[in-house]
């Protein structure tokens, strides 16, 4: 960025120079406009690498699960341009991850109610893309889990609504499916007394959830991004609980707590299949 600004200034003056010593006034108009559009189209080259630099900082990190540092850098690329969709999408998504892993629910609202803004300004702006939908379904999704009956029933359409559409979009995205599939274990296994209310509104529960759905898509997210199997086989145990079917949630926990950690969040994670494991042995 610097060595471009610096040869900018060396042309310009070198052009101003030859003008006013060498040439006559019949070319003033063209040298001007020559060295303007010089400028501008440089500059135009320079903020769009200094943009395109930051995201790969933010990429960067999110690939290797550095959530709070990617969070950071895709801010720093939204400050360079608040419209940068890659920026968006992630800035929405990791909201919704760390604050998934706070202890307090407050903390996890706050994060959660971040994850929709950006959503939501994601899906406004690109409603064509699988992502937008992918991060609003995630979104209301997080918020669901820590609000009352009547939200939960009213968000739940949309979750399924926006994380079928995700699927559509981008059929060979591992976590758009296994989304869907947490949709199907949640919906499929409302309690009798979560129906009763539901049907006091006007939406009731959602129709089409079960509980094969959610191991089908489930499973399906695991062989499209193998990377994630610990995450992914850790909320299947955590399906088969909620469906009452403790061997299977067993069987799978003993196979996640079989799998070497990478990171931090697969430390976590862990932990949490050894409690869930412990609670049902």
């Amino acid at each position: 960025m610097r060595i471009i600004n610096l040869e900018v200034t060396v042309i310009q003056k070198a052009f101003l120079k030859f003008y006013f010593k060498r040439m006559n006034t019949f070319l003033h108009p063209f040298l001007l406009m020559l060295i303007l559009t010089f400028t501008i189209q440089t500059r135009g080259v320079g903020q769009s690498t200094s943009e395109d630099s930051l995201l790969t900082v933010a990429h960067s990190y999110f690939d290797q699960s550095e959530e709070k540092k990617a969070l950071a850098a895709y801010q720093k690329v939204l400050k360079a341009n608040s419209t940068n969709f890659e920026a968006l999408w992630h800035t929405s998504l990791l909201y919704a991850r760390v604050g998934y892993r706070y202890d307090s629910e407050e903390e996890m609202m706050s994060n959660y109610q971040e994850a929709l803004k950006y959503a939501e300004k994601t899906i406004r702006l690109y409603p064509n893309q699988g992502y937008s939908h992918f991060v609003y379904a995630i979104a209301n999704g997080r918020i669901s889990d820590l609000s009352d009956t009547q939200t939960r029933i009213k968000k739940s359409h949309v979750v399924k609504k926006h994380s079928e559409k995700a699927v559509e979009l981008l059929p060979d995205y591992g976590p758009a499916w296994h989304l869907l599939g947490l949709w199907h274990s949640k919906v499929a296994n409302i309690g009798t007394a979560q129906k009763f209310a539901a049907g006091l509104f006007s939406q009731g529960v959602p129709e089409g959830a079960s509980n094969q759905k959610a191991v089908q898509y489930m499973q399906k997210a695991i062989r499209l991004d193998p990377d994630q199997t610990l995450r992914y086989k850790l909320d299947l145990a955590r399906h088969y609980e909620r469906a009452g079917e403790n061997a299977k949630a067993t069987q799978t926990l003993k196979e996640v707590l079989k799998i070497t950690p990478e990171n931090y969040i697969d430390d976590w994670n862990l932990g949490q299949a050894r409690e869930l494991l412990s609670s049902l042995q």
